[in-house]
């Protein structure tokens, strides 16, 4: 639920330089009926005209066959599969979907609509990102959506301008390497993968580590790092 509410910050912060408007901006944290959440995006799809993005986060006891799950496509029980009708209908040029949950590959399906072979791309560009959790819990102890959160506030060393999806799985993916290293063999619950389809298409903000100037050092204190398997040399690892 923090991390909800922190990411949903983030994207509409004027210091982050994201499209997305505060007003624009709707928060669904307090374990809200299926029914709800449909008329919520009902809503935003009917607004959108440029981009619309949905994040969805699952915590609790993972259960596939659950009606408010990732199920199987093609489910009717599926709430993600009534919100991908929505926001495939909608006049949005650009969807973008943030998934945190026990089946983020089966749940992506809803919104990638592959082309039929031999016909041209249609509708609009679709980028998701997400990861997916071996376990869950009541609160929080997967990393994604918060360290997703801390890349957009701190910004990439060493890379782009505006920070697209591409760039923020690295950033999230080399974050997730340096906790591993740093507890050695230990375990860690959470993602080991993450998912991404598409990408380039929609930036979530601006690069706060960009350009290395006098005012922003080449290294900017708490940026990530742009290559995935990055690990901080002072860490001695």
């Amino acid at each position: 639920m923090q991390a909800t509410k922190a990411l949903a910050r983030a994207l509409s912060s004027p210091n982050i330089g994201t499209p997305f408007l505060e007003a624009h901006t709707e928060q669904l944290v307090g374990g809200e009926s299926p029914d709800t959440v449909i008329d919520a995006v009902r809503r935003a799809a009917a607004a959108s005209s440029d981009t619309l993005l949905f994040s969805y986060a699952e915590t609790g006891p993972e259960s596939l066959d659950s009606p408010d799950g990732a199920e199987q496509p093609g489910s009717e029980r599926s709430m993600l599969a009534r919100v991908a009708d929505l926001m495939w209908d909608s006049g949005a040029t650009r969807l973008v979907v943030l998934l945190d949950c026990g089946s983020a590959e089966i749940a992506a399906q809803h919104f990638v609509r592959p082309t039929p072979a031999g016909r041209p791309q249609r509708g609009p560009s679709v980028s998701v990102l997400g990861a997916s959790r071996w376990m869950l819990f009541g609160s929080e102890i997967d990393p994604f959506m918060s360290t997703l959160t801390e890349a957009l506030q701190a910004g990439v060393n060493d890379g782009p301008q505006t920070l697209d999806l591409v760039t923020l799985r690295n950033a999230v993916e080399a974050k997730f390497t340096e906790l591993r290293y740093m507890v050695e063999n230990e375990y860690i619950p959470g993602a080991k993968q993450l998912l991404l389809h598409g990408g380039h298409e929609v930036a979530l903000g601006l690069n706060r580590a960009f350009p290395p100037s006098s005012r922003y050092p080449s290294h900017y204190p708490g940026s990530f790092f742009a290559h995935p398997d990055a690990v901080r040399e002072a860490e001695g690892y």
